[in-house]
């Protein structure tokens, strides 16, 4: 709800395939990353409570790192993955919980989508949970890289279709290139629809 109010101030983002969010099941939520409102965004959009994966230093900025601890997020220490973390997601997700990542490892500097890192291929390969792609655009305009006050703009949310992940108790480095490779061009897609 705090999420919603504050996004009211800036101009609440529109939503498009709000229908593919599981109602009920676990899923992996894997967004591109265009701000650091982008967390708060899909809080208040999702109807689902989210569980992110957030890099440790999103915990120490104002305003931003209470909400998203509030809101549960695990920190990840390191862009090569933090196991602690990966573990607490996996016990997550099987408890019927939704976990968020921007698999970028960050915001983006120039708004241009940046390779994904594959962890949450891996989370989702492990679980054998849909992952949700969503593309999130107008947030940069809103609030730029290196600005803490956000001002008025047009965000929009385009989610889509869950893709279904087989479980696999053996993970080789293809299965996640394959499907990072494939979650990309999809994020991209959906990016092209905003």
């Amino acid at each position: 709800m705090l999420c919603q109010c504050l996004l009211k101030l800036v101009g609440y983002p529109s939503v498009l395939g709000r229908e593919h969010i599981p109602s009920k099941s676990p899923f992996i939520l894997v967004a591109n990353h265009q701000s650091i409102l982008d967390p708060l965004v899909l809080m208040a959009c999702i109807p689902r409570r989210i569980t992110f994966l957030a890099a440790a230093y999103i915990f120490k900025i104002p305003l931003v790192g209470q909400i998203v601890r509030a809101g549960g997020a695990l920190p990840v220490k390191s862009q090569k993955g933090d196991l602690a973390s990966m573990k607490q997601a996996l016990s997550q997700l099987s408890r019927g919980g939704v976990i968020g990542i921007f698999p970028e490892g960050g915001v983006s500097m120039d708004g241009q989508m940046r390779p994904f890192l594959p962890g949450w291929a891996y989370l989702a390969l492990k679980a054998g949970v849909p992952v949700v792609p969503v593309a999130i655009s107008g947030t940069r305009q809103v609030l730029p890289v290196g600005k803490y006050i956000p001002r008025r703009g047009k965000i929009r949310v385009s989610i889509g279709e869950p893709l279904y992940i087989e479980k696999k108790s053996r993970i080789h480095r293809k299965d996640l290139d394959q499907l990072n490779d494939e979650m990309m061009k999809i994020v991209s897609r959906l990016m092209g629809n905003n």
